[in-house]
């Protein structure tokens, strides 16, 4: 699913002339105009019947803007720089694995899945991170750790801590451990193949560092960026009137408790609801869908793309599915981006999702396993099943539509080939460290990227 997101009149907005075919059973809008100089981008015009598919609808071009402001949703892609990143805290009691993959085959994976909150991150069972953990150690409870890790596991890259890191088992990092706390091992063993960085006055006793203790001053930002939330809803509403519904026969209601699948191609679609007992939707095409209500699916729910087809999907309410699901690809999640902007997201039933979820006002508490590919963002995330993610490195990848430089507060104000945040202005980078977590620096081309191959 792709998300293109639409525009205020007067904006430069993408339209594009559709051609409607019913079959089947099915409603089917197939796009075919969008002058084929102009980029992809008009003043509001729909394009002349008869011209060549538009760059946007062909997978190029420009994505559609956000706002006046300059962004647009490939800007969005940053939000999903782990794995897994929660507003508050991230506890798993089953076992826990993430690891990652660039769908289309592009380079062979590194570990890049990373798992992150802004409070507190707990495994209370077996755990095998591809990546990083970072723990921004927000509005701890007194006593409660920054980390805990029970059980057995390995952390195939660094353990950042703003707080304790409390180990009950034996767990090996693959990089180093920052803490602004104490390492406090109960019982087992805990190693690492680098230093152990710890502020003056704390201990890590018992650890085995391989690079050894340093102390220094630590700090620990928080990694997850809950400060300057996606006005979900409001993205939604200003495609309420503005949309390519029409040309598409297709109505605010279609996905009301329809009786027949919906088939869109290129364009924006504004629906009501998603709701009913069986629900599915094709996507053929680069398609943003806006829902003004809930997505709440008691039967199966189906949305899924044709080879090159992608769609931003923003549900300005609440997200519940409870039967079986497929939503988006496995094989390429990085294509579907779902935004929910209600405080519920509940999921139940089988399901097979391959997609990046954005939740920042909602708890995602699941009580079965579950196993996805793509990434997750949410304001806390609660499995007390297994949880596995399969992060596909691509979604970084997403062209945004941000112009250089501008000012800034910090890193996650900044994008594309200034990505930095120096004295209030996006600048490219130079170190590591002036990129938002997990970044890193590439020096020659002053991008933040998920890692130097």
């Amino acid at each position: 699913m792709v998300w293109s997101p639409n525009k205020p009149p007067r904006l430069p907005v993408s339209l594009f002339h559709l051609l409607f075919l019913t079959a089947c059973g099915d409603v089917t809008a197939e796009a075919i105009g969008g002058g084929a100089n102009d980029g992809g981008v008009n003043d509001g015009s729909i394009s002349d019947a008869g011209a060549d598919v538009s760059p946007f609808c062909q997978g190029s071009g420009p994505a559609i803007p956000l706002s006046p402001g300059g962004k647009c949703v490939g800007d969005l892609g940053s939000v999903f720089r782990f794995a897994a990143c929660a507003c508050t805290s991230s506890q798993v009691s089953g076992t826990l694995r993430t690891d990652s993959f660039k769908s289309g085959g592009m380079g062979a994976p590194v570990d890049v899945a990373s798992v992150a909150a802004n409070g507190s991150v707990a495994a209370s069972s077996h755990a095998k991170i591809g990546g990083s953990i970072y723990a921004g150690g927000l509005s701890l409870a007194s006593g409660e750790p920054a980390v805990t890790l029970v059980s057995d596991g390995t952390i195939a890259r660094d353990v950042r801590a703003g707080g304790d890191v409390r180990v009950d088992g034996v767990f090996y990092v693959g990089g180093d451990l920052y803490t602004t706390g104490d390492v406090k091992l109960v019982r087992g063993s805990l190693g690492t193949a680098g230093k152990v960085h710890l502020t003056s006055g704390h201990t890590a006793s018992g650890v085995t560092a391989g690079g050894g203790v340093v102390t220094e001053s630590v700090s620990v930002v928080p990694p997850c960026d809950c400060t300057d939330k996606i006005d979900v809803a409001g993205i939604a509403k200003s495609f309420e009137r503005t949309n390519d519904d029409a040309m598409a026969n297709v109505t605010p209601m279609s996905l009301d408790h329809p009786a027949a699948p919906i088939t869109i191609g290129c364009g924006r679609y504004y629906f009501s609801t998603i709701a009913g007992g069986d629900v599915t939707l094709h996507v053929t095409g680069r398609a943003g869908v806006f829902v003004g209500g809930d997505l709440n699916v008691t039967g199966a729910l189906t949305i899924d793309l044709a080879p090159g087809a992608e769609v931003d999907l923003f549900i300005a309410g609440n997200f519940a599915l409870n039967g079986p699901a497929t939503l988006g690809s496995l094989s390429a999640p990085a294509r579907v981006r779902v935004y929910v902007g209600g405080a519920t997201f509940t999921l139940s039933g089988n399901a097979s999702v391959g997609a990046n979820l954005y939740a920042a006002n909602a708890d995602v508490a699941i009580a079965s396993s579950f196993e996805m590919s793509g990434a997750m963002y949410a304001r806390r995330i609660a499995f007390s099943g297994d949880l596995t993610i399969h992060y596909d490195e691509s979604i970084i990848d997403v062209t945004g539509c941000a112009p250089p430089g501008g000012s800034c507060k910090t890193c996650n104000d900044c994008a594309g080939t200034t990505p930095a945040c120096k004295g209030g202005a996006c600048v490219p980078c130079a170190t590591t460290a002036d990129c938002c977590a997990p970044l890193v620096c590439e020096s020659h081309s002053g991008r933040c990227v998920l890692s130097i191959r």
